[in-house]
């Protein structure tokens, strides 16, 4: 039986999680040209965690959504060092993430950043 388990959080005019993200990279935002944000980067507050939805190819928009949080270093930059992590779901097929995968960050349907896995805590 796989369970899931919610991490605690805090919610003002965004999130923030009570505990560390495990997943630990860069994230690159698309441009408006690439088909990214109209207005760049997210502007998330330093004290709250950018909240959204991605996927970890193979999987798709329609087979692999899940809620993912990402803690960016440089909030104003197209490349940022970064600490992600799934927010509802384990660290389980089909949203498995290694070292060397990409997280793709959505918004909406729209595929709004990648976040790279370059290092990661033991399994969570």
């Amino acid at each position: 039986m796989i369970t899931h388990r919610t991490p605690r959080i805090r919610q003002s005019q965004g999130v923030r999680l009570d505990e560390p993200l495990p997943f630990h990279g860069y994230v690159v935002w698309l441009t408006r040209e690439q088909g990214g944000r109209d207005s760049g980067p997210p502007p998330t507050p330093t004290d709250h965690d950018y909240a959204a939805t991605g996927f970890v190819p193979p999987a798709t928009l329609d087979s692999g959504l899940a809620s993912v949080v990402l803690r960016v270093s440089d909030r104003t930059a197209w490349r940022s060092q970064a600490d992600a992590r799934w927010l509802v779901d384990d660290n389980v097929p089909p949203h498995r993430v290694s070292e060397g995968d990409v997280i793709v960050v959505t918004e909406g349907r729209r595929v709004a950043a990648y976040f790279h896995v370059e290092s990661m805590d033991p399994v969570v």
